[in-house]
């Protein structure tokens, strides 16, 4: 709980220079959208392919997944216009389409949740900032932008949804993999660390942040790098004894890749 005490504090620490900084639109967009790469190759090619690519027991995509056949609000959003000034327009809003909402900077996220009344057209929200209330709402005719009133301020907020997004980083092909750290673990708080075989690591506190990194371990350090939403980087000492990994002084336990979820 000090480990993750001490990460929220920079975190959040970060998320008010961030803030502050107000960021141009263009910067936010090029972090949500993302693009598709269609490859060409014989039958033969892309078996060997498949042979040598390193398979995931987790798909990372699904952790906060959008599930785009909810409701109205599901996708990532991004402000546009807002009556109470532009600090918050570089964050992007994150809806699942059921009731989990993520505040989210670079590759880190702030869990929070909402909740609509379709009936009055009102959505109530916890988000740690930009969109943190009751507003009433009103879609455009295709749905990709929406204007939110505060109920209290009666301020207005534009939000327009992205066509894509993605908050985890590409694999690098120059990661290095220890097979020993690969898969979930777990503290005795909550937190919750996977290291995948392709180098990315996913760090939550259940119910409250996460984080996707790309990770290199190597003579017994990880190196590894986030986004919030510039590029970050750290170096922590890590250690495995059978089931318990311990990391940057901390202890985790070996878990199931299910209560990642």
């Amino acid at each position: 709980m000090k480990r993750f005490t001490r990460i929220l504090t920079l975190s959040l620490a970060a998320l008010a220079v961030f803030s502050l900084a107000a960021c141009s639109d263009n910067s936010s967009s090029s972090e949500s959208e993302a693009t598709t790469t269609v490859t060409e190759g014989t039958v033969d090619e892309k078996e060997k392919e498949n042979e040598t690519t390193p398979k995931r027991d987790v798909n990372l995509s699904e952790l906060h997944a959008i599930n785009y056949d909810g409701n109205d609000f599901a996708g990532a959003w991004h402000i546009t216009e807002r009556e109470e000034g532009d600090t918050y327009n570089s964050f992007t809003y994150v809806f699942d389409g059921d009731s989990s909402a993520y505040l989210m900077m670079g590759s880190m996220g702030y869990i929070s949740n909402y909740e609509l009344n379709p009936d009055i057209n009102q959505i109530a929200t916890q988000m740690m900032f930009g969109i943190n209330g009751k507003y009433t709402y009103e879609f455009s005719d295709d749905k990709n932008s929406v204007t939110l009133t505060d109920s209290k301020t009666k301020k207005k907020t534009t939000l327009e949804k992205y066509m894509s997004f993605s908050c985890i980083p590409l694999p690098e092909a120059d990661a290095k993999i220890d097979n020993n750290i690969v898969g979930a673990w777990k503290d005795d708080s909550g937190g919750f660390l996977y290291f995948d075989d392709q180098g990315i690591m996913y760090e939550t506190q259940k119910g409250l942040s996460f984080t996707f990194y790309n990770y290199s371990a190597e003579d017994g350090k990880i190196n590894t790098k986030c986004f919030m939403p510039d590029e970050t980087k750290a170096s922590v000492e890590y250690s495995v004894d059978g089931d318990t990994l311990t990391y940057n002084g901390y202890k985790y336990e070996k878990a199931e890749t299910s209560e990642l979820v």
